[in-house]
Parts: C-alpha cells; sequence; structure tokens
C-alpha cells in the first residue's frame, strides 16, 4: 500500500511539475519573442520614415536617384548592421500588389537551420509606397540565452523531483509506519500471542487506528483470558465434583458389600444403614447446592420489601440448632430498617455465611469466638456482613475462595468443611441482586465478609 500510494502521489507530483514547467517556458519563450516581435515593429517604423524622408530629400536635388538611393541604403545597413539587423529595399513599382497608404505591416518570427529571425515586410509611406522595406533581426543569440534558462530550470525540476521522490517516501514510510506495526501485531496475535500491542506516538489517523487496534487486541486478550479461565474453571469443577462423589459413593458401596456378605447383629446392621443414609444425605445436599448455583446462573431476584430485624431474628433460630452455636457469643447491629431482595436467598446467603464463621470460630477452642451479624445503611446502599474471629483464610486463597469445591484449609474434611459450595452459592445470590460480596481475612485474626446492596426495589 505504501509503494503505491508513493508512486500514484509522485506522478502526480510529476504531471504537475513538469506541466508547469512545460507552461512557463512557452510563456517565457512567448514573452521573448514577443518582446522582440513589438521592439522589431516599433524600429522598423523608424527606419521607414527615416528613409522616406532621406529619400524625399534625394529626390529634389539628386541627379542619379537609384544610385543615391542605394549609397543612403548601405549606410542604413551599415549603421544597422551593429544591432544585428539587415534591411533590404525593393522597388515593386512594376509589380501588380503595389500597397497603399492602407497597407499593413508584417512582423514574423522565423527559424531557418537553427537560426531564429524577427522579420518585418512592409512599404515606405507615400509617395514612396512603391518600395518594400524588409528589416530582419537576428535573434538567435536571445533564443540561445532563452534555451539555456529553460535547461537550467530542467535540471532544477528534475533535481527538485529527486530530492522530493526520497522526502516524499520518508514521508510516508513514517505515516505508514502504524500499519506496518499493526501488521507485524496482527501475525503475532493470530499465532496466539495475544499480549501483543502496537507502539503509538504521534496524533493522527493512522496512529488513532493504531490505538483502536489495540483497544481490540486487549478486548480479543479478555476474551480469549475469559474463555482459558473458563475452561479451566469448568474442568476443574468436574474434577472436583468427580472427587466429591467418588468418597461418598465408594463408602455407599463398600458398606452394601459389607453387609452383603457378612451376616450382622442388628446394631451392626443400624450403623452400616445410618453411615450409607448420611452419604446419601451428603450426595443430596451436593446436588441440592449444584442444582441451585446452576438455577441462580443469570438470576434475576425478584425484589420485595424485607425488615431486616425479623431477617436478623430468623437467621438467629436457625442457627440455634447447629451443633457449638451455643459455645460462641452471637451480636448483632442493626443500622438499617429494611432491604429489598428475595428474602429465600437473602436468608441463604446469610446461613451460609454465619454457619462458614461458626466452623471458623470452633476450629480454635482457645478463643471467646464472636460472630457477628450487622447491617448498615449509607446513602441508597445497605451493607450485610458477617465477622467471625476465628481461623481465617490465607491470603493466597481469597481470590478463589468462591469457587465451587474450593477450600482454603485442604486438611478439612466433608464432616468439618462441607463440598465448598457455600461462598460459591453466595456470589451467585449476590449477583442475582445485583450486589458486590467482598472478603476480608487475616489468618489467624479472623474474617469479614460484606454484601452491598443497592436498596431499591426496582434495580
Amino acid at each position: 500500500m505504501k509503494l503505491k500510494t508513493f508512486l500514484a502521489t509522485y506522478v502526480l507530483f510529476l504531471a504537475i511539475l513538469f506541466s508547469c514547467f512545460g507552461i512557463v517556458s512557452v510563456f517565457m519563450t512567448n514573452s521573448q519573442v514577443n518582446m522582440h516581435m513589438e521592439r522589431s515593429a516599433a524600429e522598423y517604423r523608424r527606419i521607414a520614415s527615416s528613409l522616406a524622408r532621406d529619400i524625399a530629400i534625394l529626390h529634389g536635388i539628386s541627379h542619379n536617384l537609384l544610385d543615391d538611393i542605394n549609397a543612403l541604403l548601405s549606410s542604413y545597413m551599415a549603421h544597422y548592421a551593429q544591432a544585428d539587423v539587415t534591411l533590404e529595399l525593393e522597388n515593386v513599382y512594376h509589380q501588380m500588389d503595389r500597397i497603399n497608404d492602407d497597407a499593413t505591416t508584417l512582423v514574423s518570427f522565423v527559424r531557418n537551420e537553427g537560426e531564429s529571425f524577427i522579420h518585418v515586410s512592409g512599404h515606405l509611406p507615400e509617395p514612396f509606397g512603391f518600395f518594400r522595406l524588409d528589416y530582419m533581426l537576428d535573434i538567435t543569440e536571445s533564443m540561445m540565452d532563452m534555451a539555456r534558462i529553460q535547461r537550467i530550470l530542467l535540471f532544477a525540476c528534475i533535481g527538485f523531483a529527486v530530492l522530493t521522490a526520497i522526502v516524499l517516501f520518508i514521508i510516508l514510510s513514517q505515516i505508514f509506519r502504524p500499519l506496518r506495526f499493526v501488521s507485524q501485531a496482527s501475525r503475532k496475535i493470530a499465532t496466539g500471542n495475544y499480549s501483543e500491542r502496537v507502539i503509538v506516538r504521534g496524533k493522527s489517523e493512522l496512529t488513532a487506528m493504531a490505538e483502536d487496534f489495540n483497544c481490540m487486541a486487549e478486548q480479543i486478550e479478555k476474551h480469549m483470558q475469559t474463555l482459558v479461565d473458563d475452561a479451566e474453571g469448568k474442568q476443574m469443577f468436574i474434577d472436583n465434583i468427580a472427587h466429591e462423589m467418588r468418597t461418598p459413593l465408594t463408602s455407599i458401596y463398600g458398606y452394601a458389600e459389607y453387609m452383603q456378605k457378612i451376616a450382622l447383629n442388628d446394631a451392626e446392621m443400624i450403623d452400616s444403614m445410618q453411615y450409607i443414609m448420611d452419604e446419601a444425605i451428603y450426595m443430596q445436599n451436593m446436588s441440592d447446592s449444584l442444582l441451585t448455583l446452576a438455577t441462580l446462573r443469570g438470576y434475576k431476584a425478584m425484589k420485595v420489601e424485607i425488615l431486616v430485624s425479623r431477617l436478623f431474628d430468623d437467621i438467629k433460630q436457625s442457627l440455634t440448632n447447629l451443633p457449638g452455636f451455643q459455645s460462641v457469643q452471637f451480636n448483632s447491629n442493626i443500622e438499617a430498617d429494611v432491604i429489598y431482595g428475595q428474602e429465600d436467598l437473602i436468608k441463604s446467603l446469610l446461613l451460609n455465611l454465619c454457619t462458614n464463621a461458626l466452623k471458623a470460630c470452633l476450629q480454635d477452642e482457645t478463643k471467646n469466638s464472636v460472630i457477628s451479624l450487622n447491617a448498615t445503611e449509607k446513602g441508597e446502599f445497605v451493607t450485610l456482613s458477617v465477622t467471625d474471629n476465628g481461623c481465617g483464610i490465607p491470603k493466597e486463597s481469597l481470590s478463589k475462595i468462591t469457587q465451587p469445591f474450593y477450600r482454603a484449609d485442604k486438611a478439612r474434611s466433608r464432616e468439618n468443611g462441607g463440598a465448598g459450595l457455600g461462598l460459591a452459592l453466595c456470589k451467585r445470590i449476590a449477583e442475582a441482586h445485583g450486589a458486590s460480596l467482598a472478603i476480608e481475612s487475616t489468618l489467624g485474626v479472623g474474617t469479614k465478609v460484606e454484601v452491598t446492596f443497592y436498596n431499591s426495589a426496582t434495580t
């Protein structure tokens, strides 16, 4: 594209340049010739008038008029020869084309074998109109000087054209430089190097295009990274669910086989069946959580007005029956009267957060465990938060803690830690309400989870 633009622009420039040179050359030549023709015509009229007066004088005193006229003409010719002028006087009395007083003077430009002349032809004023005077001015030297000037102009135009070609190529190289970078970057992106960017300098339409290309490349990189993360997340989800299901299924199969092959008494039979039922309940709970996660994908909560005080009372009542709850101090702080949301989902969110807080507190029996459930209002936003002083979460796990099946403490068992779907459900419930979920935690100090809602029934 750069070469085509260069050739098209340069050819157009050459056409304009040499057209202008041709016009100027023709104008200069014509001006020079016209100037000589005007000067020659004026000089011819002076010579003709002067010669007519001298012939008139000779006509009155001469005894041999023709010889005296020839001598007179010779003196005129000798005088004007110094100015490269040739004169010729011819008696045309006997000719039929005698010119009268109204006759015109003919002025012409003549080229002959490399020489240039201005030829003026006419008749002397009456009563000597039968004499025709021819005037020839040699302007060969003047035309050669004009030709030299035109050659100098031509060489100057050629030099200027060469210089312009170099400058134009450099300018186009700079202008099309972003295009070259875009082409190189696009090839690298096509091979999978999505982090490639174009170096942008200056302000022009092409640099603006390069900036747009960088924005496009950035969006492509983000989308590709999202696809990679989604693929990794799906694979991790499949691996985790397979791992989570394998353990209870193995236990169920093992106990069933044990019951089939060995004669058990009633107590052993009841214990084995209870274990199988516990594993089945675990699988059912995991299945229900997964179904809820799938249902909440893209779901928009139906918002109604909920009294915060009644909501907190229901949460505390639900927590009362959990093992270990009586050993912790449960506080609630209400600074917001109502919240708009889907009540069953918000209850599920708070129960999950409070249950996690209870489990974290029970990990360290040396502390006086405290769980705080708070509601604060700031402008159009209401924040529900759950704070505990439990074992805390490692910093490197905070960004992954809301992923399904993720456990910050890999050593925690299913009985103590669940399947790892609670915070994933909390995140999905917050998204369904258009709310933001933030987790702050310090290992060995405690954890604070905040969910901020835009407190409106319509958004």
